[in-house]
């Protein structure tokens, strides 16, 4: 009789540990992906804030335009052509 108990704990625990094991597998899965996830929200808002930061007086966005935008011409309205839509365009 007391084969049957110690052979029935052992098959008991066996059994727990194992079911015990696979839940803990599980849930350090989503623990990972959910880290990996705050990771890649983390470095968004980091590259957010810091074009924010980055542009949001008015006197950089002026020192921007006059640094990469002053070569460009001012184009008159009567220098475009209207086409029909019909009319082919060439190239």
């Amino acid at each position: 009789m007391k084969k049957y108990i110690l052979v029935f704990v052992i098959a008991f625990l066996v059994i727990t540990t194992s079911i015990i094991k696979n839940s803990t597998r599980e849930l350090e899965n989503k623990i990972f992906n959910s880290n990996e996830k705050i990771k890649i929200l983390t470095s968004r808002k980091e590259i957010i804030t810091l074009q924010n930061d980055y542009l949001k007086s008015p006197q950089r966005l002026f020192e921007f335009k006059n640094k990469f935008f002053s070569n460009l011409e001012v184009l008159e309205l009567r220098k475009f052509k209207y086409l029909s839509k019909n009319e082919k365009k060439r190239f």
